[in-house]
């Protein structure tokens, strides 16, 4: 089985394959693509217009080079409802699944992230993902994507006190790490929330999101066709996408 990692953005360095090696085994490759052109980090409803187009051609080409699943690596889900019209194969987006997770796992959920900002991008998908009644509250650490990688330990104490803030303000049980930047932060976290006597679980997306496409491929399921319908044969001017997928 080969999963495609879409990570939406062009700097690289911010997602490598070392980074998920970890989550590969004897039946299970993943493969990894950045952009060409897009934005350098998705902060904004702005930078994730700029992604979809190369996300968009990148899920074509994994389909059409044999791959059995795609994960969109950002946790606003940029261009997924269009990738699932142009491929047959599951394409998984980390944000409406982890929180989809989240609600089998606990009553409500608490969403921690990067930047206050990104709030009217998450409250517009948990409603568009018909999961309102269970969202708790949102928080962020304010520190931006691009800028996680420079002090591990900080962005851990910031997360726990966020998601303590989460539980015990607003009656969160489950949290859900709000930005695929965080991976893995979960442990460290969890170990927090238990050492102040919380027993709930932290969601880590991309672990999550590579799990649940990979059990989609097994039990050989993917999404309607009644519901993202193959886009109709037209000229399309200005953009070189791949042909071949069986959409």
């Amino acid at each position: 089985m080969i999963i495609e990692l879409i990570t939406p953005i062009v700097t690289r360095g911010v997602r490598t394959l070392d980074d998920i090696e970890p989550l590969m085994h004897s039946g299970l490759k993943i493969t990894h693509s950045l952009l060409d052109s897009g934005p350098s980090s998705i902060e904004s409803k702005f930078d994730e217009a700029l992604a979809v187009p190369d996300t968009l051609k990148l899920a074509m080409q994994a389909e059409i080079s044999g791959a059995s699943a795609i994960v969109i690596d950002c946790m606003g889900d940029p261009g997924l409802h269009a990738c699932r019209e142009a491929v047959s194969i599951p394409v998984l987006g980390a944000g409406q699944t982890a929180m989809h997770l989240a609600n089998l796992l606990g009553n409500r959920f608490a969403f921690i992230t990067v930047l206050d900002r990104i709030r009217p991008i998450i409250e517009d998908l948990i409603g568009a993902y018909g999961i309102r009644e269970k969202y708790a509250s949102f928080q962020a650490v304010d520190i931006p994507v691009l800028d996680l990688s420079r002090d591990g330990e900080a962005l851990n104490v910031a997360l726990a006190q966020k998601a303590l803030r989460s539980i015990e303000e607003d009656g969160a049980d489950v949290v859900v790490l709000g930005c695929t930047g965080f991976l893995g932060c979960a442990e460290a976290m969890r170990a927090a929330l238990r050492s102040a006597g919380h027993e709930v679980p932290v969601v880590d997306p991309i672990p999550a999101t590579i799990g649940i496409a990979e059990a989609l491929v097994k039990a050989g399921l993917s999404h309607s066709k009644r519901t993202y319908p193959a886009p109709g044969a037209k000229p399309v001017k200005g953009y070189e996408l791949p042909t071949g997928a069986s959409s």
